[in-house]
């Protein structure tokens, strides 16, 4: 394998850099962010679908997963945090979930205050 192959790049190419997820609420969410970091607890799942729903006490987001394998760690009450693109759509905003890590276990009050006094 050529040391192009190996970089992941070609001589017509450059790498592309992702956005960095924003650590944020789910109401402060906009359509303006692309990539965001979100906490909360799972309230309902199509497995079928691959699509989930989370819930942060303040607000409620729909989590449209991109890889199949990740619904299975989504259970709900479980309290994930998921990394993932903004899509702005006819229901509202919905996040495009690119990771999923399993939070069950976080003191959400002191995560929900750490939230607040990282605005300022």
């Amino acid at each position: 394998m050529s040391e192009e192959e190996l970089s992941g790049k070609d001589e017509n190419s450059e790498f592309k850099k992702r956005a960095v997820a924003a650590i944020k609420s789910l109401e402060n969410v906009s359509k303006d962010d692309v990539r965001v970091a979100v906490v909360g607890t799972v309230i309902d799942v199509d497995e079928k679908n691959f699509v989930f729903t989370i819930d942060d006490s303040k607000k409620k987001m729909g989590i449209i997963l991109i890889d199949e394998q990740l619904i299975h760690r989504v259970k709900i009450g479980k309290i994930l945090r998921v990394i993932g693109l903004v899509i702005a759509g006819e229901s509202g905003i919905e996040l495009k979930g690119e990771i999923v890590q399993d939070f069950t276990g976080l003191n959400v009050e002191y995560y929900n205050k750490y939230l607040e006094l990282s605005k300022a």
